[in-house]
């Protein structure tokens, strides 16, 4: 089978950071771009940014920035199916995910082990 044989697709939004539109302008690393629209030219604005990647070889081939929640729902939603495919399933990769890596309580300490059972279990 020949390489343009083979078929890919492009993969679900994939969280990558936050952009920052300044008085109309989005800085990306130097390269000012205009985004007139977003936001007016008394105020700053951030943005998540979001790449879809092609399947055969994870290269970026799309870019957004979102404003509102459906990019962010895409990826859990892909998330939640790669849970489901987890060996361990899915309470063991959410595990994976968060413990360690995320903050949560008042005072926005790691998540422990304890956390984790208490708000999967909650």
């Amino acid at each position: 089978m020949s390489e343009a044989e083979i078929a890919f697709h492009v993969l679900p939004a994939e969280f990558v950071g936050h952009a920052q539109i300044h008085d109309g302008i989005l800085d990306v690393g130097g390269v000012r771009v205009p985004v007139a629209g977003m936001i007016g030219p008394e105020g700053t604005r951030t943005l998540g940014v979001y790449v879809r990647r092609y399947s055969n070889d994870l290269q970026v081939a799309e870019v957004h920035l979102a404003d509102h929640d459906g990019l962010a729902q895409e990826e859990l939603d892909s998330e939640n199916d790669e849970a489901e495919r987890y060996p361990l399933g899915p309470r063991e990769y959410w595990r994976s995910k968060l413990v360690g890596k995320v903050t949560c309580g008042a005072d926005e300490h790691l998540m422990t082990d304890e956390d984790f059972d208490e708000e999967y279990d909650g």
